[in-house]
């Protein structure tokens, strides 16, 4: 019984704590520059969950590292496809997930939005 009801608790726990925690953009009027175009960016990480820690603190290092890698993300498209790069907006999801044997992750997805000015090189003829 009491297995139950902590069950239950804890399954009302993470879809509460999915959904204040998701974060979504509100539509913009972005304007892209003239001579750049748009690209997305979609990525996922999990990190495992530490039943000692506080959820705010874990959900906020899951959001920092996702922050982490799209601060990067610029930096590789200008090594590679672009001269120039920059960021228009960005989404972030996290979730909890719990196994079976109360191991669980903390799973963050998110969505990087760019306007980037492609080398000259990789444009194609107009």
């Amino acid at each position: 019984m009491i297995a139950t009801r902590f069950c239950a608790a804890a399954t009302i726990l993470t879809f509460a704590a999915s959904a204040v925690f998701a974060q979504t953009a509100l539509p913009r009027n972005v304007t892209i520059p003239e001579g750049y175009i748009t690209v997305q960016s979609s990525m996922s990480l999990s990190l495992p969950f530490d039943q000692g820690a506080q959820l705010d603190e874990q959900v906020q290092k899951a959001q920092k590292a996702l922050y982490n890698i799209a601060s990067r993300n610029c930096s590789v498209v200008v090594e590679t496809i672009a001269e120039d790069c920059k960021i228009t907006g960005i989404t972030n999801n996290v979730d909890m997930q719990r196994g079976n044997n109360r191991d669980g992750f903390i799973s963050v997805r998110g969505q990087i939005s760019m306007a980037i000015k492609l080398k000259p090189s990789m444009q194609g003829s107009k």
